[in-house]
C-alpha cells in the first residue's frame, strides 16, 4: 500500500523545501526514540517520517514521487486519493524509495534512482501507462543512446544517520537491492544534512566495456534534542534559576563532549547568547564555537517570604 508521504509530514503538496524541512523537524522531535523509551507506537512513526522526508528533501526523488501523483498511480479502484495503491498494476510506491532502519553502524537496504533524472524512472512509466516517455511530452531518446556512453549510469540514494553521528562520523553497511551487494560507507567526521558520498564504480555497469558508474549517497542527518549546527557553529541551551540571573552564578553547559560550567553574570537578561570558543565543531583545520542561550526558569509557586519580598521589591 502506497503513502501519501505529504500526509505523512502534515503539510500541503505544494509545501517550500523549507516547510517540509520544518515539520519534520518538529515531527521527528515528538517521536525521536530518545523521548519515547521503547513506544513501539512512537518508533513506527519515526520510520514513517524518515521514509517521508528522505523522499521530499531529495529534488530528484520528489519530482517523480510529484509525478506519480499527478498521473494517478496511487489510485484505487474508484480512482481515489493517493495512498490506494495503484488499481491492477500492483505497484507500491515505497518500494522504490524503500530503506530500512539501522542505528550506528548500522544496516540499510535502499533502491537507488538514476542520477540523471527521470532517465530510469521512464521504463517504470512506461510499464504503468503503456506510453512511456512520448506518453507525457518528452522527445524520444534515440539521440542520446546514439551518443558515445562514456561510463555506466550513476544510482543516487540516501542513508539517514543521527546527529551526533554526523559530528564522530560512523560506517554503515548497506545492501543493493535487487543485487544483494552489500557495501561498506564511511560516513566522514562532520558531514552535514544533504552531504554527498560519491562510491566510484558501484553504479549501473557500462555497456560493451565502458566503466561502471558511480553510487552517490545522500546522507540525512536527523535532528537532535540538545543541539543545533550552523556550519561548525553548535546551538544549545542552558536553564538557569531566577536567582542566578538576578544575582549572578554557575550554569552547567552540555557541549558536544562534556558538560562544562559558565559563569553567568547577575543581571543576565533571558535569552542572552554565551560564546564558548572553540568548543564547535571542528572539521579539518576549522574549528568551530558553541553558543548558549540561556533560558531562565520562572518558578510556578512561592513561599509567603518570597512572596513578600518581590511585593516589598516592586
Amino acid at each position: 500500500m502506497a503513502k501519501n508521504f505529504y500526509e505523512t509530514l502534515g503539510v500541503g503538496e505544494s509545501a517550500s523545501a523549507e516547510e517540509i524541512k520544518k515539520a519534520f523537524r518538529a515531527l521527528a522531535k515528538k517521536y525521536h526514540p530518545d523521548r519515547n523509551n521503547g513506544d513501539k507506537a512512537a518508533e513506527t512513526k519515526f520510520k514513517e517520517i524518515s521514509e517521508a522526508y528522505n523522499t521530499l528533501s531529495d529534488p530528484k526523488k520528489k519530482a517523480e514521487y510529484d509525478t506519480m501523483l499527478k498521473y494517478g498511480a496511487f489510485a484505487g479502484p474508484g480512482g481515489g486519493q493517493p495512498g490506494a495503491g495503484f488499481q491492477n498494476g500492483g505497484f507500491d510506491f515505497s518500494q522504490f524509495f524503500h530503506q530500512g532502519g539501522g542505528g550506528r553502524g548500522g544496516f540499510q537496504t535502499f533502491r537507488g534512482s538514476g542520477a540523471q533524472g527521470m532517465e530510469g524512472f521512464d521504463d517504470i512509466l512506461s510499464s504503468l501507462f503503456g506510453g512511456g516517455e512520448r506518453d507525457f511530452g518528452r522527445q524520444p531518446r534515440r539521440g542520446r543512446r546514439a551518443q558515445k556512453a562514456r561510463k555506466g549510469a550513476d544510482i543516487a540514494a540516501s542513508i539517514t544517520i543521527s546527529f551526533m553521528e554526523a559530528v564522530q562520523g560512523t560506517t554503515r553497511i548497506i545492501e543493493l537491492s535487487p543485487s544483494g551487494k552489500k557495501l561498506s560507507v564511511k560516513v566522514p567526521k562532520g558531514i552535514d544534512d544533504a552531504g554527498k558520498i560519491r562510491l566510484r564504480g558501484q553504479g549501473q555497469p557500462g555497456p560493451r566495456g565502458v566503466k561502471n558508474g558511480d553510487l552517490i549517497i545522500t546522507v540525512r542527518v536527523m535532528p537532535d534534542q540538545n543541539f543545533d549546527r550552523k556550519g561548525n557553529d553548535i546551538y544549545t541551551t542552558a536553564k538557569v534559576s531566577l536567582k542566578t540571573a538576578l544575582l549572578g552564578g554557575k550554569a552547567s553547559v552540555k557541549t558536544l563532549t562534556k558538560t562544562v560550567a559558565v559563569t553567568v553574570k547577575p543581571g543576565t537578561q533571558p535569552g542572552t547568547l554565551m560564546r564558548l570558543k572553540g568548543l564547535g565543531l571542528a572539521v579539518g583545520k576549522t574549528q568551530g564555537d558553541l553558543y548558549c542561550r540561556i533560558e531562565v526558569e520562572i518558578p510556578t509557586e512561592l513561599t509567603d517570604k518570597q512572596r513578600q519580598l518581590m511585593e516589598e521589591w516592586e
